[in-house]
């Protein structure tokens, strides 16, 4: 039981992680997400590597051609989690930003410490039978991301490659997991609800949510899931503002694999778009996968 639960950790250790990212702020930093926790209460460390592409057309400013550009987002997380008692357990997640924006004649990048967010999670549920062949779990979370990363004001045309929003958000989270022998079922949702920065400037409210499958092989298992985000419009000043290619919602499917060795699990995914309306439908999500390893404690 503990492999297969192992499995299980990382895919979506590193999909949460990518999914409060791949419709919202660029900027925006989230936890990892309550993957971690369907597998039980266990005290962990990792590193999550995610990168997302876009693609953006539309008319220029001056002129009656059409502007063409292209975004990188990488994020580097240091992640971890704390048994607290039986039923409840601390996450931490401290992200680094890499970010590019290239357009036809001129270019931008931006790096740095990200939001860090702390979150507390409690399992409602945690049952398995006598015979170790089925277990349900639900477990529901909050946290807080707080503003430690870079960011700027909201004039700023490069407003969405900084890793920081300068704002406190709160995090709900929640979680159901169910394994019969080699198969298990995930659904997940995550809510983030935006603050105000000391520029007026409220970023949008981000929800994502998620249904996966696995099945787990010896020491492998592969997986497949479909994952819903959505974006809401940011505000200056209580007024609707937009200034990010990523704002609005995307459907993507994923597939991936993950690899035990002892308490070591690595594991990489890749997302597929299935719909997509980004930036007015002037941005495109083009790639996006991402790569993590983590060591779990006895």
């Amino acid at each position: 039981m503990k492999k297969s639960m192992l499995f299980f950790v990382c895919l979506v250790l590193s999909y949460h992680a990518l999914s409060c990212e791949v419709c919202g702020c660029g900027a925006f930093n989230s936890t990892h997400g309550l993957g971690t926790l369907a597998q039980g209460n266990r005290t962990s460390i990792g590193l999550n590597y995610q990168y997302r592409l876009y693609k953006s057309q539309h008319p220029e400013v001056f002129g009656t051609g059409i502007e063409r550009s292209t975004d990188y987002f990488q994020r580097i997380d240091l992640t971890g989690q704390i048994r607290l008692a039986s039923r409840w357990q601390l996450q931490l997640a401290v992200p680094i930003g890499f970010n590019t924006h290239i357009a036809d004649d001129s270019s931008a990048h931006k790096s740095g410490l990200g939001d860090p967010t702390l979150t507390v999670n409690y399992f409602l549920f945690n049952r398995q039978d006598s015979l170790q062949t089925r277990l349900f779990r639900w477990i529901i979370g909050a946290g807080v991301k707080s503003p430690l990363g870079k960011f700027t004001q909201p004039g700023d045309a490069n407003l969405y490659l900084y890793p920081g929003t300068g704002t406190f958000d709160a995090v709900f989270q929640n979680s159901f997991f169910f394994q019969r022998k080699k198969w298990s079922l995930l659904q997940t949702s995550q809510y983030v609800l935006r603050g105000e920065n000391k520029y007026n400037y409220i970023p949008g409210s981000l929800f994502s949510a998620s249904l996966f499958g696995q099945y787990k092989f010896r020491t492998w298992g592969v997986y497949a899931g479909a994952q819903y985000s959505w974006s809401g419009v940011d505000y200056l000043n209580r007024k609707a503002v937009s200034s990010s290619p990523t704002q609005g919602r995307v459907l993507t499917g994923i597939v991936g694999a993950s690899v035990q060795w002892n308490s070591w699990v690595i594991q990489g995914n890749y997302h597929i778009p299935l719909a997509q309306s980004l930036g007015d439908g002037k941005s495109h999500q083009k790639t996006a996968f991402s790569v993590s390893l983590n060591y779990f404690f006895n």
